[in-house]
């Protein structure tokens, strides 16, 4: 048996992450490597790489405040989301935050706004078949915890897809698409983890585009202010 699948305690399903620094409690799940490696150094002192396997950095460290958090690429969109929210899950992660990007369906959404999720349509593959039959629901503490954080006066209606169509649908009550969402709170439910979203808007309604420089920016301002919700709720937890 390797040590992947050690890890996971005899599980019949193979592991995709072989860490190799602790998984904490507490964690902010994002797309992109660089951006999780980014948001480690942003997020902790002297953070440490803890899994590398698949290209799908992640790293273990102690926020400037004293709490541990674990940081972890997911890749791109639901199959590989839910195969790493899945291990991580199994190796000890018991609350997390994903943060990401997202493409408005509404007018009245700028680039680099941010969206706090409160329900998900699963209209992608791996979503849809977590979730066949009801929308997929955020944590509800959690995601009133990153209202707190972020400012957001309200929790938005999000819909994820395999692809960003060509043409944005007119899909009403919907604020934004998305690639993974759906996938990642589906899975995180069924292993008994607490999960909610925040995403920033990175291409309007009407097709106006973030910079990347200014995404990045974005996402990390992002991720601090999910690491301060995860505070929020383990300390209410705690009480």
């Amino acid at each position: 048996m390797s040590a992947a699948y050690a890890r996971l305690n005899g599980c019949a399903m193979r592991a995709y992450l072989d860490p190799t620094a602790p998984i904490a409690a507490d964690g902010v799940l994002t797309d992109d490597p660089k951006g999780a490696m980014d948001l480690a150094v942003a997020l902790c002192n002297s953070p440490r790489m803890s899994n590398l396997a698949h290209g799908l950095w992640g790293y273990h460290g102690t926020t400037r405040e004293g709490r541990e958090v674990t940081v972890q690429a997911l890749g791109i969109g639901g199959p590989s989301a839910a195969a790493i929210v899945r291990d991580l899950a199994r190796l000890g992660l018991s609350r997390a935050v994903r943060i990401g990007s997202c493409r408005s369906l509404d007018p009245g959404l700028d680039p680099g706004t941010v969206l706090v999720v409160g329900e998900i349509e699963a209209r992608d593959g791996a979503g849809g078949m977590l979730s066949p039959a009801r929308p997929v629901e955020p944590d509800a503490d959690l995601t009133k915890a990153l209202l707190n954080a972020t400012g957001a006066e309200r929790a938005a209606r999000l819909q994820s897809v395999d692809l960003y169509p060509e043409a944005a649908p007119q899909n009403a009550g919907v604020a934004a698409l998305d690639l993974s969402s759906a996938a990642t709170v589906a899975t995180a439910r069924m292993e008994g983890m607490a999960c909610a979203c925040a995403l920033v808007v990175s291409e309007s309604a009407g097709g106006e585009a973030l910079g990347s420089e200014s995404l990045e920016a974005a996402l990390i301002d992002l991720g601090v202010r999910a690491a301060a919700a995860l505070s929020a709720a383990a300390q209410a937890s705690e009480a």
